[in-house]
């Protein structure tokens, strides 16, 4: 299995939430439901107004079964990951936040050799092995999802097991983002790697044969996944592919959603064995 990625932040697609002077992150916690305005001091300047919205947001655990799925197209092929069992739970102690430099704090238990992975706007993915760290939220609409991984890195699922916030910085700003819809969130694979796994993470939905699943195109060969799982991917002749993941109904059409279609993506399979 991989060592644990160390990704770079980089700049989200101007598709996303950002409007010419906005940036939008997110922040919802899974299952939480409360609401947080702060101002900061009238003699500042730079005085925004900050609000924390927080609605509900249910993760629909994925079954566990003996059974390994195993796809397979145009040589190339994706077989399921079977996850530990786990009673993982992450909390946000963090209740205020500013524009800039934020520092979050949080919690932990029933899991070890953990890590948490913090992604912004879908795009920009840090992983972290402390419980504290520090952030920066930009005028405008900010999105996070933070959610647990195991000693492996594959992501931790569990309706406890991640923090999905809205995080909106600036007078008169609104949210742009629904916390009660279909989400898709794409986790790996990143742009390096040396074992390709496709992961990912849904919220306020399920993936099953008769219901929504999600659509993955690899080097232009299709899949639809209707188990929620990770997956190891083999098969590949090269080490420069493609990658894209979509989250559709029973009938195949794209759920609405921001981040439901990753667009198409770039990983590179390094120090591969000949």
């Amino acid at each position: 299995m991989s060592t644990k990625l160390k990704v770079e932040s980089k700049k989200l697609k101007v598709t996303l939430f950002y409007p010419l002077f906005c940036t939008f992150y997110l922040l919802v916690s899974c299952g939480g439901d409360e609401k947080t305005n702060a101002e900061l001091p009238q003699n500042d300047s730079t005085q925004i107004q900050v609000i924390a919205n927080t609605g509900e947001a249910e993760i629909i655990e994925p079954i566990v079964d003996e059974k390994i799925v195993e796809l397979e197209n145009n040589g190339i092929k994706l077989t399921e990951i079977k996850a530990e069992p786990s009673e993982a739970v992450l909390t946000l102690n963090t209740k205020s936040f500013n524009e800039g430099k934020n520092q979050l704090q949080f919690a932990v238990s029933g899991v070890d050799n953990y890590t948490i992975s913090y992604l912004a706007n879908n795009y920009t993915l840090t992983q972290f092995s402390s419980d504290v760290f520090e952030v920066e939220y930009l005028y405008g609409n900010n999105v996070f999802l933070a959610f647990l991984t195991d000693k492996n890195n594959i992501s931790i699922k569990t309706n406890k097991g991640c923090v999905l916030r809205n995080v909106v910085l600036g007078a008169g700003m609104e949210s742009l983002f629904d916390m009660n819809q279909p989400h898709l969130f794409y986790y790996m694979p990143q742009q390096h790697t040396d074992v390709p796994i496709l992961d990912f993470y849904l919220v306020n939905t399920t993936i099953a044969e008769g219901g929504n699943k999600v659509k993955v195109t690899i080097n232009g060969t299709e899949f639809l996944i209707s188990k929620w799982a990770a997956y190891q991917i083999t098969g590949l002749t090269k080490p420069d592919n493609t990658i894209r993941i979509q989250l559709i109904d029973k009938k195949g059409k794209l759920i609405e959603g921001p981040f439901n279609d990753s667009g198409e993506r770039s990983f590179q399979i390094v120090n591969k064995a000949s």
